[in-house]
């Protein structure tokens, strides 16, 4: 009995003899879990006669963390050619190990050098800018691709128009971590985004909008829950703003009319009262407006045209069922004459999803009516 008390005691004291070290181990200098050299000699060593010194300095260094920051950039303005190269080479890794969105330490110190000139220390600190915004930019798709955030060309609709080009969109499905978005102002050539569903909301256009190139936003499918204009408001421009099956009220309309638009502006299916798209009207003079009910019909017309000519139908849709095709040339909805895209779109907007309208069209010269139920623009 006597020999397992002391077994255990002798345990205890083991045990704590560790923790001992551990924690005088965390609070020892830098120098001394780093190999028992300073801080200074290792910045010593960047200039040193011998590639191998250099080297091993330049590893030490990075190890140092944002410590090493601030002397690495006066190394770096001292004009010797190898250490100045040596010093951007830390300064870039350094900058490359920070969190996505942390402009501070190294990534602050490179953007300061390259403020201050065009000597050799400025423009390696441009290059390890360039380089570090590339990696970035790869990390960056790798991220968000992985929790489920699309970046890439498709088809998509806005103000009407169906566009190709390269879009961010955060769909319905996507129920990731909203930390991920911090990427997101890393994608530097993506101008369009479409968030739809329970994305839409504070904490992700907060991170949506830093995405530099953003012009143009389609938000839709939701019902707001917290402050989405707050973030919109931080833009710089918004030329495209389209919400889509989103129910708006008067005090809606009031913030968007204080959002930095350009070029147009969408309300389809929001619901909105007659005044509140007035007032828009009123307050955003040479914008664009579309105030549509929500029903959609479905079809593509030539914008060039004199007459409203069908380009394209889309499969499913209320045209189709209706039975138009590409070719035919819309003359009338309802007792309304149609002379343009622009009469038809003004006509079908006017009505909800579910309504049933009047067509008449001609085909190859033969006058042809018909009848279509509106549905909704659900995703393109």
């Amino acid at each position: 009995m006597a020999k397992n008390v002391d077994l255990q005691i002798a345990i205890i004291a083991i045990l704590v003899a560790f923790c001992v070290f551990q924690s005088a181990s965390a609070q020892a200098p830098a120098e001394d879990r780093l190999g028992g050299r300073p801080l200074e000699y290792w910045l010593e060593q960047l200039d040193s006669d011998h590639f191998s010194r250099r080297q091993a300095a330049t590893h030490q260094l990075t190890r140092y963390g944002q410590d090493a920051v601030l002397p690495l950039v006066e190394i770096a303005k001292s004009g010797k050619l190898e250490s100045t190269h040596r010093a951007m080479n830390v300064l870039q890794q350094l900058a490359m190990g920070q969190s996505p969105d942390d402009d501070g330490g190294a990534w602050a110190a490179l953007t300061q050098l390259v403020d201050q000139g065009s000597g050799s220390a400025s423009i390696g600190a441009r290059s390890a800018l360039e380089e570090i915004r590339r990696d970035r930019q790869s990390q960056a798709l790798t991220r968000l691709a992985a929790e489920g955030i699309q970046v890439d060309y498709r088809d998509f609709v806005i103000d009407s128009r169906s566009l190709h080009a390269k879009v961010l969109l955060i769909d319905k499905a996507w129920k990731g971590n909203p930390e991920v978005l911090r990427w997101l102002r890393w994608v530097k050539d993506v101008e369009n985004a479409v968030i739809e569903g329970d994305a839409v909301r504070h904490e992700v256009i907060l991170q949506v909008v830093r995405m530099p190139a953003l012009r143009s936003i389609v938000m839709r499918e939701a019902t707001l829950r917290d402050d989405v204009f707050g973030p919109l408001s931080t833009l710089s421009r918004i030329d495209q703003l389209e919400f889509r099956y989103i129910p708006l009220t008067v005090d809606d309309a009031e913030k968007i009319a204080k959002l930095p638009l350009r070029v147009s502006l969408s309300l389809m299916g929001t619901g909105l009262p007659v005044e509140g798209a007035k007032m828009l009207r009123t307050a955003v003079p040479g914008i664009k407006l579309a105030y549509k009910q929500g029903g959609f019909l479905g079809v593509i017309c030539n914008q060039f045209s004199a007459r409203c000519q069908v380009d394209n139908v889309k499969p499913g849709s209320a045209a189709a069922m209706a039975g138009i095709e590409a070719g035919d040339v819309v003359i009338q909805i309802g007792e309304a004459k149609i002379a343009s895209f622009d009469d038809l779109q003004i006509q079908v907007g006017s009505h909800y999803a579910g309504d049933e309208i009047e067509i008449t069209y001609d085909r190859f010269g033969e006058i042809i009516k018909t009848k279509a139920r509106l549905g909704r623009l659900d995703n393109e």
